[in-house]
Order: structure tokens, then C-alpha cells, then sequence
């Protein structure tokens, strides 16, 4: 008769084990499958929020600054005039005679044009480091979205994680007092606890990593961790709001995703300025055979009376021809017309690769968001079979199991599908947000 009442004992709380178990996942399932009905809370830190925290504080963005600057000043510095020259001299000091004085100037002049070619060679650096500089704080600003997107899946998955770590705690606690009553063998109670506690160490390092990739964001952002606001889930509406219908039209062509991106990517215009920029300084080497002129006039005051004078300094290319600049020169308008067809073909490449990810990832979208469904409903039934005596306890927890990766799949898709977005966005040269650089 006790064993009796306390086999009924154990079964009412393996029954309440099942409800406790598979209500909170399944709540948990609908409101992800009904996403558009919440809306990101207010204070969770969205990407629009990140990206503007970016531009205040962040040093990857700071740095673009920075060594555009840097790379326009060495450019500068190359395409200075050389200064005039004035000189005084006195001759005669210390003899009878009375003393020479004379006050000339020293004019440098351009007799090939070489100076009014560098002057536009250097305008094209101009054009092209400003072009240069915004593809790369699109990158820098990809990059944060990538470890934004990566800190909410890794937060979301450590979740995951120890839901399923509790469900399985709470199997073992309950197997362990079974195997107490003798309903069970030991070995049953062991090999839950095992699982159990593999489990919690699977726990650990999820959630490790989840503190990690929010340190890895903050820092990328330029705060500490402990500023940022809580991340936003993946099933929170308009979680990364789609700011051009290009992206949200599967049926796009990839012919028109390639003229969008020749139009808008930055790279290209600034390896065709690159192209251009080496083109005149090719001009400037050749012309620079023969250097610079040099105009000279001043005054004379010889014994006692003032004179003119004037002169004119010719370099003579004797010893050299500017021979090495010029073959430097026109290895450098090859590099850049490599360059140039390099960059095309990387960007038609890039948009390919952006465009066949996100539409095959779309196709599968309605399969991968059932998902998590499917796999409750097979962990549920797996534990109500389990205490009707229809299944083992390795079944059961191999069903706990596929529950458990049934969430993370969808969760990991949910955040694939965002990433094949923004590479996208990025490809074909559009703004990953309302505001933001495109």
C-alpha cells in the first residue's frame, strides 16, 4: 500500500513537472511566432542605439578619422610648391674697398607644368581618400552590427541553454527520488544526473560567452559593458527595421543588385580615383627629366652705386633622368588599374555571394520559425509517454534534447537572417538603418 501511494506521489509530480516544463517553452514559442504583436521594450539597446553610441565614442570609427587625416597630410606633404629663396650678402668686409651688397631673390619655375599636374594629381587624392574613408566607416559600422547581432543571439541561446539545463536538473531530482523509493534502478537516477551535469557545465560556457560578445560589443562601441542598456530579444518586432524594399523583394535581380552596387559603393569610385591619380603622376615623373627652373633678381650696391641683377638657373639631367621615379611611376598606374578591376570583381562578387545567402535563407524562413513548435510538441510527448511507461529515459531526454536544439536552430537563423541582411545592405551599398551612412 506505501509503495503504492508513492508511486502515485511520483507520477502526480512528474505530471506537474510536465506542465511546469513545457508551459513556460511554449509561451516562450508563441510569442516568438508572434512577434509583430511586441515591440522592442523601451531601454533595450537596439541597433539604431548602438550605432548611435558608435558615432560618439567608438575608436574604430575615431580611428577612420584619424588616419584619413594622416593619409591626407602625407599627400599634402607630397604635392607642396618649393618655397622662394631671399639672400643677402656683403662682400668686401675688412678691405680698403668699400663694401659689395647685393639682396636677390630665387624663384623656382614650373618651365614643364609639372607642378600644375601634381596640383590636380593631388585634388584626385583628395576625392579619393574622402571616398575611401566612407567605405571604411561602413565597414567599421558593419562590424559593430555583426557583434551587436552576435551579443543578442549569444544572450538568447545562454538562455536557451539553461532552460534546458533546469528541465533536465528537475528530471534528475525527480528520478533520484524514484531510484530512493526503488520504482527505479540507480542507474537511471546516475545517468540523469550526468546529463544533468553535463549540462550545467554547457550552461556555464553559454552564458561565459555570453558576457564575452557583450564585452566585445561595448568595446567596440566605445562604453564600459556595465552602460550598456539590456540587449533586445530575437523575437522583438522590427528588431533591425528594413529601411530599403530592395531588401525585403526576394525576386530582385541579380543584374540590378550589380548596377546598385556600381553606383553606390565607395570603393570603386575611390579606386577609379586612384586610377586617375596615378595617371597624372605618371605625367609628373616624366616631366620631371628636366627640374625646375630657377628665376633670380635682386640689387647690386658696388662701390657706392646700385645696380640691377638678374639670372637664371638651369638643372642639367646629366647624371640622371628621374629614371627610377618614372619607373615607380608606371608601376604604380599598373597597380592601380589592377586594383581597380580587382575591386569590381570583388564587389560583383560580394553582391553574388550577399544575394544567393539571403534568398535561400528567406526560402526556408516559414520551416525554420515552425521549428521550435515541433520541438516542444515532441518533448512533451516524449514526457507523457515517459510516465505512462511507454518510453525510456534515454528517449526522453534524446527528446529533451531536440527541443532544446530546436530552439537554438530558430534562434540561430533568426540572427543568420539578420546578418545576410546587412552583408546585403553592405554589398550592394544601402544604409543598414534610417540615419546611417549608406
Amino acid at each position: 500500500m506505501k509503495t503504492a501511494l508513492n508511486q502515485l506521489r511520483l507520477a502526480t509530480g512528474a505530471w506537474l513537472l510536465v506542465a511546469a516544463v513545457s508551459v513556460a517553452p511554449a509561451i516562450a514559442v508563441a510569442q516568438s511566432g508572434a512577434g509583430s504583436a511586441h515591440a522592442p521594450p523601451a531601454g533595450t539597446l537596439s541597433l539604431t542605439a548602438a550605432l548611435q553610441i558608435a558615432d560618439a565614442n567608438s575608436p574604430a570609427l575615431q580611428r577612420v578619422e584619424t588616419r584619413a587625416g594622416i593619409v591626407l597630410g602625407e599627400l599634402r606633404t607630397l604635392g607642396q610648391w618649393p618655397n622662394p629663396t631671399l639672400e643677402y650678402r656683403r662682400e668686401n668686409l675688412g678691405a680698403p674697398l668699400l663694401p659689395d651688397e647685393f639682396v636677390t631673390a630665387y624663384i623656382p619655375f614650373d618651365f614643364t607644368g609639372r607642378r600644375l599636374t601634381l596640383a590636380r594629381a593631388t585634388a584626385r587624392g583628395r576625392e579619393r581618400i574622402a571616398l575611401q574613408q566612407s567605405a571604411a566607416w561602413r565597414d567599421v559600422q558593419l562590424e559593430i552590427a555583426r557583434d551587436w547581432m552576435r551579443a543578442v543571439l549569444s544572450a538568447e541561446l545562454a538562455k536557451t541553454v539553461r532552460r534546458y539545463y533546469l528541465a533536465v536538473e528537475e528530471i534528475a531530482g525527480i528520478e533520484a527520488q524514484r531510484a530512493r523509493e526503488g520504482v527505479v534502478a540507480d542507474a537511471v537516477a546516475f545517468r540523469t544526473r550526468v546529463e544533468a551535469n553535463r549540462l550545467s557545465h554547457e550552461t556555464a560556457l553559454a552564458e561565459s560567452q555570453a558576457q564575452q560578445d557583450r564585452l566585445s560589443l561595448a568595446s567596440m562601441l566605445g562604453v564600459p559593458a556595465e552602460q550598456l542598456p539590456a540587449l533586445p530579444r530575437l523575437s522583438d518586432e522590427d528588431i533591425v527595421p528594413i529601411v530599403a524594399e530592395i531588401l525585403a523583394d526576394t525576386s530582385v535581380s541579380d543584374t540590378r543588385l550589380l548596377a546598385m552596387a556600381e553606383q553606390n559603393r565607395t570603393e570603386l569610385r575611390a579606386a577609379d580615383r586612384a586610377r586617375e591619380e596615378a595617371t597624372l603622376r605618371q605625367r609628373v615623373e616624366t616631366a620631371g627629366v628636366l627640374g625646375d627652373w630657377q628665376l633670380q633678381a635682386g640689387t647690386k650696391k658696388t662701390s657706392g652705386f646700385m645696380s640691377g641683377q638678374v639670372g637664371l638657373a638651369v638643372p642639367l639631367p646629366l647624371f640622371h633622368q628621374n629614371a627610377g621615379a618614372r619607373a615607380r611611376s608606371v608601376s604604380a598606374l599598373r597597380d592601380a588599374e589592377a586594383a581597380w578591376r580587382e575591386t569590381q570583381l570583388q564587389i560583383n562578387g560580394e553582391v553574388l555571394a550577399a544575394a544567393d545567402q539571403w534568398r535561400r535563407l528567406q526560402r526556408i524562413r516559414d520551416r525554420l520559425m515552425d521549428t521550435p513548435q515541433l520541438g516542444e510538441q515532441i518533448a512533451t510527448s516524449a514526457r507523457v509517454a515517459y510516465i505512462e511507461g511507454h518510453m525510456s529515459l534515454l528517449e526522453l531526454l534524446d527528446a529533451e534534447r531536440a527541443a532544446a536544439d530546436a530552439r537554438r536552430t530558430a534562434q540561430q537563423y533568426q540572427a543568420d537572417l539578420h546578418l545576410a541582411r546587412f552583408r546585403l545592405a553592405r554589398a550592394i551599398g544601402a544604409a543598414l538603418l534610417p540615419g546611417s551612412n549608406p
